[in-house]
C-alpha cells in the first residue's frame, strides 16, 4: 500500500533545485510590474493626491488613484470579500498601509521609483490605536456567519455554579497582533485577453477566489481564470482574494499589458491579514476532586472601522473538558487597525492559551497535577451537540506524551528543577480543533501506458498534500505513487476543497479516494467483459489491483496490466470523477481532532531568557497518510506557536496606531536556532465515521495548545505566571506569584 508510507514529496526535487515555480516566477511576453502607494496615516483622508511626477518618470504606463480608477462592480458583501471597500474606493483612509495608488511601469524598479513620486495631502484625524484605547467601545459583533460560529452562549446558569464552587479563579489574558509571515510574499499576474481574464495569484482556493474577481470587474464567471501554482506558505492569509489582486487586474485592463504585482515585505504585515489583539476573562470553578462545574469565557478583541470581525476564541472552551455549566460572550472593539483574517488554529490558537493556562493555575490552586486534572473532566461527547465523539483518543495522547516526555521526573511545586543556572520547568497543555468538511471534486485518468494522473484544484501551500493525494490515488488504482502525476491550482480542474480549516486531508482526499475506485472499477468491468482477457468473467470483487496491474486475489500470477488491457481496447485512457458531499458523514457524531503537548523550558537565573529545550505532541487524526509528511506539520506547527508564545508582537504605535516594526528585521519568528527538541508521534486509529478513508486534517490541530504548554512551563520553571504573550524577558523580572 501506499497509504502509510513515508514517501518524499512528489514536488521535493523541483524546489530544492530551484526549478519550482511560484506565481512571482511567472512571466508572459510584454509584461509590465505594478507598485502599491500605501497611506502614511492611519485615520483621515485624502485632501489631495498628486501624480504629475509619477507619471512623467521613465517608464511609467499608467497610475491609478481613487479619482481614475475604473468603476467597481457588486459590492464586497455580495462577493464575499474580505473587506467592505474594494481597493482606491474614495479618499477616506481607515488604517495605515491602505492603498492610495498603484503604479504601472516597464520594470519593477521603474514602478517602485515612481511610486515614491506620488505626492499625497493627508487631512489626519485622531485614530483609535490601540485595543485598551477602543475598549469604551466594545460591543456585541453583527457579522454573517453568526448561525455557524455563535458569539454568545449560555447553559445551566454559570453564574450559579461558579458560585456553588469550592475553588474558583477569575483571570485576564492576552494575545497581541500576530502577522502572517510566509517566506512568499502575495503576487498576482493579471492578463487579458478581449474579454477575458488570466489571473496567476498566492491562492488557498483558487475557485473560491474566481467568483470576486470576477464579480468586482463586471466579469462573466465563465471569462475568468485563476491560477495558483506552489505557494510559499499562507497561515490564512491567502485565504481570500486582497486588494493587490483587483488593482492588478484594473492595472492590466487599463495598460493592455499583462501586469505582474509583488507586494513588498512591509505590506504583507499591513494589508493581508493578522490575528487581532484579543483580551479574554475567564472565571472558573471547580470542586475540591477537580470536578469542573462551571466557566465563563469573555473575550473582546479589536475590529476594523467599518465593520467587525469577531475573533473566535471561545471555540475550545465548552468542547474541551466536561462542564456542566458555561458562559461564552465574543465583543468586538473598533479600531483604526487593518483588517484581520484568518490565521492558522484561528480561534482555537489564542482561546486555548486562555484556557488551558486556566487549567493549569487550577491545577496548582486543588495541588493536583496537570494531566490527572484534565484526565478527570475528559470529555466522550460534544456537550453542546449531544453526540459522542468520533475518534477521540485523547487520554492515549495523555499517556503517550506524559510517557515520552518523562512526565514523572516533575517537580510538583515552582522552583523545584535546577540545573546550573538555568530553572526547569515542565508544562504540558490539551489540544483540540473541530474537524470540517468541504465539497470536493477530483479526477482520476488511468492512461494507456500504465501511468495516472490525479486532477483537482487543490494548491500545494508547504504542507504536502500533492504528496498525499498521490499516495490516494495510488492505493485507489494500484499504481505506484511514481508513475502517478497531478494537475492542480486552476478553476479549469474539478473545484476541490479549499486548503485551509485542515480540510483537505478529508475533503479533498476523499474526492481523489473515490475518484481512483472508480477508474480502478471501470478499468475492471473492462476486463471482465474482454473475452482476451485472462481476468474475464471473474466477480469484481475477487479482482485486486497493484503495481500498475490487475490480477485475481485467489490467483495473483492471473492477471494483466492496465497498459495490456487498455491498448487491446483501443482505450487511451480511464477517467472518472469523485465528488465528497460533506452532507454524508454519519450524523450520529460529532468530529474533532485531538492531541497533547508537554515542554520543558530552561531559564536562566540572570538573562531570564526562555528557551524551549524539549517539546513532545502527541496527536490523534485519524489515519496518518504519509508519516514522513504528517512530522514535518506537525514539528512545523509546534514551531510556528513557539514563535507566538515567545517572540511575535506586531506593536502598535500608541498614538497614531501604525505598525511600529512591520518587517521581519523586528517581527521575530523562530530561527533554527530558537529551536530545540520536537518529538511527534501519533495515537493511530483510522475514523471511517469522519472520511471514508479514515484520515482527519492535521494542519492546525498541531499548533492549538503550544503557547499554553509554553505558558505553564514557564511557572513550573520559576513561578512567575505571563498572561501577556509574548513571554518576554521583561516579563520575567517580578518575584514568583
Amino acid at each position: 500500500m501506499a497509504i502509510g508510507r513515508p514517501i518524499n514529496r512528489v514536488e521535493a526535487r523541483e524546489k530544492v533545485t530551484g526549478a519550482a515555480r511560484y506565481t512571482a516566477d511567472a512571466r508572459l511576453p510584454g509584461m509590465v510590474y505594478a507598485t502599491l502607494v500605501s497611506s502614511a496615516v492611519s485615520a483621515g483622508r485624502v485632501r489631495a493626491i498628486d501624480t504629475t511626477q509619477a507619471e512623467a518618470a521613465p517608464g511609467v504606463l499608467a497610475v491609478i488613484t481613487h479619482l481614475n480608477r475604473p468603476q467597481w462592480h457588486s459590492s464586497p458583501a455580495a462577493l464575499r470579500y474580505q473587506e467592505t471597500r474594494f481597493p482606491l474606493a474614495d479618499e477616506h483612509i481607515h488604517h495605515h498601509g491602505q492603498y492610495l495608488a498603484v503604479v504601472v511601469a516597464t520594470s519593477r524598479e521603474q514602478a517602485a521609483h515612481a511610486a515614491d513620486l506620488v505626492a499625497v495631502d493627508y487631512e489626519t484625524r485622531p485614530a483609535v490605536p490601540t485595543l485598551d484605547a477602543a475598549l469604551p467601545g466594545a460591543h456585541p459583533p453583527v457579522w454573517r456567519f453568526e448561525p455557524e460560529f455563535p458569539t454568545a452562549l449560555a447553559l445551566n446558569d454559570p453564574e450559579g455554579k461558579l458560585a456553588a464552587s469550592d475553588v474558583t479563579l477569575d483571570l485576564e489574558y492576552r494575545t497581541p497582533y500576530n502577522s502572517h509571515a510566509p517566506m512568499e510574499p502575495h503576487a498576482t499576474l493579471a492578463h487579458w485577453e478581449g474579454d477575458s481574464l488570466t489571473v496567476y495569484t498566492t491562492s488557498q482556493h483558487v475557485h473560491g477566489d474566481r467568483p470576486i474577481i470576477a464579480g468586482a470587474l463586471g466579469v462573466p464567471l465563465d471569462r475568468v481564470r485563476v491560477i495558483s501554482s506552489l505557494v510559499g506558505g499562507a497561515f490564512g492569509n491567502k485565504t481570500t482574494v486582497w486588494g493587490h489582486t483587483l488593482l492588478a487586474a484594473v492595472a492590466a485592463r487599463q495598460t493592455g499589458r499583462p501586469v505582474q504585482l509583488v507586494v513588498t515585505r512591509k505590506q504583507v504585515f499591513t494589508c493581508h491579514g493578522h490575528q487581532p489583539p484579543i483580551i479574554q476573562r475567564l472565571r472558573v470553578g471547580a470542586n475540591r476532586d477537580g470536578t469542573l462545574l462551571a466557566i465563563t469565557h469573555h473575550t473582546v478583541n479589536g475590529t476594523p472601522v467599518l465593520f467587525d470581525r469577531p475573533e473566535g476564541a471561545i471555540s475550545p472552551t465548552g468542547t474541551v473538558y466536561a462542564l456542566r455549566s458555561i458562559g461564552v460572550r465574543v465583543e468586538v472593539a473598533s479600531m483604526h487597525m487593518p483588517t484581520p483574517a484568518t490565521m492558522r488554529t484561528p480561534g482555537d490558537g489564542p482561546g486555548m492559551f486562555a484556557v488551558g493556562s486556566a487549567l493549569d493555575e487550577l491545577s496548582y490552586a486543588l495541588d493536583m497535577d496537570p494531566v490527572e486534572l484534565r484526565r478527570r473532566n475528559h470529555l466522550a461527547a460534544h456537550p453542546l451537540e449531544q453526540r459522542p465523539w468520533s475518534g477521540k483518543q485523547l487520554l492515549e495522547c495523555y499517556d503517550e506524551g506524559a510517557r515520552r516526555f518523562g512526565w514523572d521526573q516533575r517537580g510538583p511545586r515552582p522552583r523545584m528543577m535546577r540545573d546550573g543556572d538555568d530553572w526547569v520547568g515542565f508544562g504540558m497543555s490539551s489540544a483540540q480543533r473541530l474537524e470540517h468538511h468541504g465539497p470536493a471534486r477530483a479526477a482520476v485518468e488511468i492512461r494507456d501506458d500504465g501511468t495516472a494522473e490525479v486532477r483537482t484544484s487543490t494548491q500545494e501551500i508547504g504542507t504536502g498534500n500533492l504528496t498525499t493525494l498521490t499516495q490516494v490515488a495510488a492505493d485507489g488504482t494500484g499504481i505506484e505513487p511514481a508513475r502517478i502525476g497531478f494537475r492542480s491550482g486552476d478553476t479549469t480542474l474539478p473545484e476541490s476543497s479549499p486548503t485551509y480549516g485542515s480540510r483537505t486531508t478529508g475533503s479533498t482526499g476523499t474526492a481523489v479516494h473515490l475518484a481512483a475506485l472508480r477508474a480502478r472499477q471501470a478499468a475492471v468491468r473492462l476486463a471482465i467483459a474482454d473475452p482476451r482477457s485472462p481476468l474475464h468473467g471473474l466477480p469484481e470483487e475477487r479482482i485486486g489491483a497493484a503495481r500498475g496491474r490487475l490480477y485475481d486475489v485467489d490467483a495473483p500470477r492471473r492477471g494483466e496490466t492496465y497498459r495490456d488491457l487498455l491498448c487491446r481496447n483501443g482505450r487511451r485512457s480511464i477517467v472518472e470523477q469523485g465528488f465528497h458531499d460533506p452532507a454524508g458523514r454519519d450524523p450520529r457524531f460529532s468530529y474533532a481532532t485531538f492531541g497533547a503537548h508537554f515542554t520543558e523550558v530552561r531559564i536562566d537565573d540572570t538573562l531570564r531568557r526562555v528557551r524551549v529545550t524539549r517539546h513532545v505532541g502527541v496527536f490523534a487524526v485519524g489515519r496518518v497518510l504519509n508519516p514522513k509528511t504528517a512530522r514535518n506539520q506537525a514539528q512545523g506547527g509546534i514551531i510556528y506557536a513557539l514563535g507566538g508564545a515567545l517572540m511575535e508582537d506586531l506593536a502598535a504605535d500608541p498614538v497614531t496606531g501604525r505598525f511600529i516594526a512591520p518587517a521581519l528585521t523586528d517581527y521575530h519568528v523562530p530561527v533554527n536556532a530558537d529551536v530545540g527538541q520536537i518529538d511527534v508521534s501519533f495515537v493511530e486509529e483510522p475514523d471511517y465515521n469522519a472520511h471514508p478513508l479514515g484520515a482527519k486534517g492535521l494542519g492546525e490541530v498541531v499548533a492549538v495548545g503550544v503557547h499554553a504548554s509554553i505558558a505553564n512551563a514557564v511557572y513550573h520553571a520559576i513561578g512567575i505566571r505571563v498572561r501577556d504573550l509574548p513571554i518576554t524577558p521583561d516579563k520575567l523580572t517580578g518575584a514568583p506569584s
